[in-house]
């Protein structure tokens, strides 16, 4: 781990202990290096930014303020956070930031491997030493995204990111891959050779995925994500023989209710007016009708006409 402090901070947490480990993505930049050098960069101005530590794509981990110190990176209370967060308490007093490196401004791109194992080691390795519960967020602490402080502004922060991977390197899973599967550590292949990808593979890894239920096609954008529930909005989905993970940045990876969708679209397909002929289109189908028909009566005549001359051959 490098060290590159910046005096962004508020020292000593106004007395108050964390108890919550907020994750972020940095929506740009490169390296850890480079976002220490640029959150000292904002010393002395009017938007001064941190953040305890920093992770980047080669799994480099960086500590930009001391875990004594409350960083800046967790903002204000927007309009539906978290019912746990008080008003009276900044939460920057409560919670240890940690931010990854993603060049997207979406915070779309996926944890590479190296990032996600310096990622892990070093939440689990923060909860037990602040007494943090290694679990997802609730009243009494615990490891929760930006979003969950900030939803009107950060929303999409941390982003992409292997939720149920963490939760199963947390509770000590392993990642276990479905017999007669290969994984290669950035793509699961299924038998029939579709590839998962991204957090639709992290969900089957740290899942006890049924073996024979393949991808039946690439992940691929769906906008809306489910006609069942409009308000998602679009997202990503990957259907699979008996399942269909979906994903969008708010809500991450999960399963589908198929059933739910499916009632949804024979709903739609049972109210969809059928779609009117043309009359050309008619005229040609009764064009085609009659000579199908005069076809069927000569045939029959050649029929008759052979029958005869066999019947008079047999006289």
């Amino acid at each position: 781990m490098l060290t590159m402090l910046t005096n962004n901070h508020f020292d000593g947490r106004n007395g108050y202990q964390p108890k919550w480990l907020i994750l972020h993505g940095t929506a740009g930049g490169s390296s850890a290096q480079g976002i220490a050098s640029y959150f000292q960069s904002t010393e002395g101005t009017a938007n001064p930014v941190s953040s305890n530590y920093i992770v980047d794509q080669q799994g480099v981990v960086v500590c930009s303020v001391d875990e004594a110190n409350a960083a800046y990176g967790n903002g204000i209370l927007t309009t539906g956070h978290d019912p746990w967060w008080s008003e009276s308490i900044n939460p920057n007093d409560e919670t240890i930031s940690i931010e990854h490196v993603k060049s997207d401004i979406n915070n779309a791109a996926a944890l590479t491997p190296a990032q996600q194992s310096a990622s892990f080691a070093l939440i689990k390795d923060i909860c037990q030493r602040n007494a943090i519960p290694m679990r997802a967020a609730d009243a009494q602490g615990g490891i929760t995204g930006h979003y969950s402080i900030d939803p009107i502004n950060r929303s999409r922060c941390p982003g992409t990111f292997p939720w149920d991977a963490l939760w199963a390197y947390l509770k000590g899973n392993t990642m276990t891959i479905p017999q007669g599967w290969t994984d290669n550590g950035t793509t699961l292949t299924a038998p029939n050779g579709v590839p998962v990808v991204r957090g639709f593979r992290d969900y089957v890894l740290a899942h006890t995925w049924d073996a024979n239920n393949w991808p039946l096609q690439a992940e691929q954008g769906r906008t809306p994500l489910e006609l069942s529930n409009p308000s998602l909005g679009g997202g990503t989905a990957q259907d699979f023989r008996m399942a269909t993970l979906e994903w969008t940045p708010v809500k991450d990876v999960f399963v589908a209710w198929t059933g739910v969708e499916l009632q949804a679209l024979r709903a739609a397909l049972a109210t969809t007016p059928t779609t009117p002929i043309s009359t050309a289109t008619v005229n040609a189908l009764n064009a085609a009708l009659t000579t199908i028909n005069t076809l069927t009566q000569d045939l029959t005549d050649v029929s008759t006409a052979i029958q005869q001359v066999l019947t008079a051959n047999k006289s």
